[in-house]
């Protein structure tokens, strides 16, 4: 097995090329996913998939049949172990260092910013750009910030790659398949960035349709992916063609935003959000974010705050505090409590906010008008039936 660590030179003649490994081989394997796609085994009705068929439409009572594993979050409720996510932003903006600040923390189970942390993941970092004697002093650096040191975190400089090959192509996509497997597999890989890990003109659709590929392989292996790339001559757009876009999950974009006391500022936009619901709005909101002084900073650029809450909303967010003050309520990550809709209810309930009795009807209505207000307003964030406190 090879070990990739912070400052390591890796061994090219130890991977063989030309290996071909299907998506149920097991390479992807890091005590999370199994390398297979999850889509079929307990369709009612039907006959397992294999390599050669695959299943009939269904009709809506079929899907709701299907059982499918939820989404494995592993940063807020943007991020998961099968997202295929899109970071463009202009040269020297600060992409790269925010990738490291994501990925490091992921690996220690951290969250980053306003989004809540998820499972300790093991991820993969390729750098195609920088000198390893840079990429080196940035991870030093972002180490320093944690305050942890990870032992999930795996670093790759392409420098330290012999006779490398583009990304798309097979050559390259085998190559890093024998890595993920060589290293114990990953749960996510940050590709920075496409121009230096791909061959091709940008311009030309061609070029990505050769990495789709293993951006679908990397999927059915339950591997997520971050690829960062650049902007043209317009720096509010992505550089080159546009195709690359229609197989992400999510699209973000870093514009920059003038401080005086960092050279590290900019806001981030989600421009394509396939993940994003009215309870989740809060995940998805944009934010200006800042490394001032070793120290991440952000804020919400557009947030409406608790002032502009009806008087009604209001009184019931003073109801959930309390609850969230109870015993009732459950402990998060961050030293944040959660409390059941129900509870909330029946506080609601006691103070004449709804009337649980009589009705019902209205009462649900009501209390499904507080909580979308209140997530409107990033007050508070939910998931399920629960319900916490932000800020």
């Amino acid at each position: 097995m090879i070990e990739v660590t912070q400052g390591s030179s890796v061994p090219h003649q130890d991977w063989p090329e030309g290996l071909q490994i299907s998506s149920s081989s097991g390479w992807g394997q890091s005590g999370h996913g199994n390398g297979q796609s999850s889509s079929g085994s307990t369709d009612r009705g039907r006959t397992k998939p294999d390599n050669k068929t695959v299943l009939p439409p269904l009709t809506p009572a079929e899907w709701a049949g299907r059982h499918l594993p939820a989404p494995a979050f592993v940063l807020g409720r943007w991020l998961t172990t099968t997202s295929r996510v899109l970071v463009t932003a202009d040269t020297g903006l600060g992409k790269s260092n925010l990738a490291i600040a994501i990925g490091m923390r992921l690996s220690l189970g951290l969250g980053f910013l306003h989004w809540a942390p998820g499972r300790a993941c093991r991820v993969l970092y390729i750098d195609g750009e920088m000198s390893r004697r840079l990429l080196k002093l940035r991870l030093a650096d972002e180490e320093r910030r944690i305050g942890k040191r990870s032992q999930k975190f795996f670093a790759l400089s392409m420098e330290d790659v012999e006779n490398r090959q583009p990304l798309n192509t097979p050559v390259g996509a085998s190559w890093l398949k024998t890595l993920i497997e060589n290293i114990g597999g990953v749960d996510l890989v940050v590709f920075d960035n496409i121009m230096s890990l791909t061959s091709g003109d940008m311009k030309d659709p061609a070029a990505w349709q050769q990495t789709l590929p293993l951006v679908l392989d990397l999927t059915k292996a339950e591997i997520g992916q971050i690829w960062i790339h650049h902007t043209g001559k317009n720096s509010t757009e992505s550089y080159g063609d546009k195709s690359r876009e229609w197989q992400m999950d999510t699209t973000i974009h870093l514009d920059a935003v003038k401080r005086n006391d960092t050279d590290v500022s900019f806001s981030l936009t989600f421009k394509k959000a396939r993940e994003r619901t009215p309870n989740t709005r809060f995940d998805f909101q944009d934010v200006k974010i800042a490394l001032v002084g070793d120290r991440w900073e952000h804020e919400p650029t557009d947030t409406r705050r608790p002032g502009r809450l009806s008087p009604r909303t209001q009184k019931a967010l003073d109801a959930l505090v309390d609850v969230l003050a109870g015993s009732g309520a459950v402990s998060l990550p961050g030293d944040r409590r959660a409390a059941h809709r129900d509870l909330w209810a029946n506080e609601c309930n006691a103070r004449g906010l709804i009337d649980l009795k009589d009705k019902v009807g209205s009462a649900r209505t009501l209390m499904n008008t507080f909580r979308r207000e209140l997530v409107e307003a990033n007050c508070i964030a939910c998931e399920a039936e629960m319900q916490w406190l932000l800020g």
